[in-house]
């Protein structure tokens, strides 16, 4: 095996499920009020930075989520969260982090972005979501419209 061969460390530390890259990009998501809302929010985002829903954009977005856990320096919030298991009904909790990191798009524009990683028992990371701080800015009475 060489080099080349190996996983790098992000590779070997995170956890993406594709779904939720479908969720950024506003791809088969469940339409409800909140849903729909924060899909469309979310692709807006990525398309002012020249990101779209193709093999591109994906990997772009993709390998930026995974960089993200490469410094710690990064976190900006960890916390544990308590929740019932709709299914059984037993009690669980998860071990989370927030990221925040400067996502650059084909575009040159640049969003920063606050994402959110389950910390497994095994050291891997499991990514939640991703909000952009931008799109808080864009539609923000407080701020106004800053920029699109």
């Amino acid at each position: 095996m060489t080099q080349a061969d190996r996983e790098s460390p992000a590779e070997i530390l995170a956890i993406i499920d594709d779904r939720k890259l479908d969720y950024l990009f506003n791809k088969n998501i469940k339409r409800d009020k909140h849903n729909s809302a924060r899909a469309l929010q979310n692709m807006q985002q990525l398309n002012r930075l020249g990101l779209y829903d193709d093999f591109d954009s994906r990997l772009i977005v993709k390998e930026h989520l995974k960089q993200t856990l490469l410094l710690d320096s990064n976190i900006i919030k960890r916390f544990i969260d308590h929740f019932v298991d709709n299914e059984t009904g037993e009690a669980g909790e998860i071990d989370t982090e927030v990221r925040d990191s400067l996502l650059a798009g084909k575009s040159g524009k640049f969003a920063q972005v606050k994402s959110s990683w389950e910390v497994m028992t095994d050291g891997k990371c499991r990514f939640l979501n991703a909000i952009s701080c931008d799109a808080f800015k864009l539609h923000s009475p407080k701020w106004g419209r800053l920029g699109g």
